[in-house]
């Protein structure tokens, strides 16, 4: 339990700084609702169980195959300019106002605002694969988790020694993301008043957008030097 717990408090606060899926969660309990937010946060938190699980196990996957998690790295780079290019497009042209309503679901497109009537599979279905996607091409995920095995075996308490060990380990990584994106959600539809009464949801849109764009920006230069 001390892994678990250890874990899940280090999951919890390594997520606390802005990312992809971080800020998707809070554009998606703003504009689309609590609910959505936490289908999201679900599908995001599955990547955490993938790496931690790779990790644990001595990621002999990217060790016979380095070549994945270079590519890895560099594809995240054009899936945020895209996200960012799309977000800054839709804020500029669509001035409509979003319709909430129990039979029409907005599309999950970031920042589309097209009534499109969806079933609520299709709706939970593509809300759950965006997250999972914006957390699978998280490159900092993978050896971050690393770094923390390699630190734990410093601790006997905190040595990965047999299965309850490493299936205690996986539980820490995924709860502790999904406990930080749902504390953002809860924080973003408590808020969802005073931040749209002082940026409209157009020019929210177009933050978003430059955010995404910058982080694309900046990942890539580092990738390069």
């Amino acid at each position: 339990m001390l892994i678990f717990l250890f874990t899940f408090f280090i999951s919890f606060v390594g997520s606390i700084h802005p990312g992809p899926l971080n800020i998707s969660v809070i554009q998606a309990t703003l504009q689309k609702g609590f609910a959505a937010a936490l289908l999201m946060t679900f599908g995001g938190v599955i990547p955490e169980i993938i790496y931690g699980y790779l990790a644990v196990e001595g990621v002999m996957i990217f060790e016979k195959y380095p070549f994945i998690f270079i590519l890895m790295q560099w594809v995240v780079v054009p899936i945020l300019l895209g996200l960012g290019i799309q977000q800054i497009i839709t804020s500029r042209h669509d001035k409509k106002e979003i319709i909430f309503s129990k039979s029409t679901q907005t599309d999950l497109t970031l920042g589309a605002t097209s009534t499109r009537k969806i079933s609520k599979e299709e709706f939970t279905r593509e809300v759950s694969i965006r997250g999972f996607f914006l957390s699978l091409f998280n490159p900092q995920l993978l050896p971050y988790w690393i770094v923390i095995l390699v630190s734990y075996q410093n601790y006997s308490f905190l040595k990965i020694s047999d299965l309850s060990d490493k299936i205690l380990f996986v539980m820490g990584t995924s709860t502790g993301a999904f406990a930080l994106n749902y504390v953002y959600a809860y924080i973003a539809y408590k808020q969802r008043e005073r931040v749209f009464k002082y940026i409209n949801q157009n020019r929210f849109e177009l933050i978003i957008g430059w955010t995404f764009v910058l982080m694309g920006l900046l990942h890539g230069m580092k990738l390069m030097y």
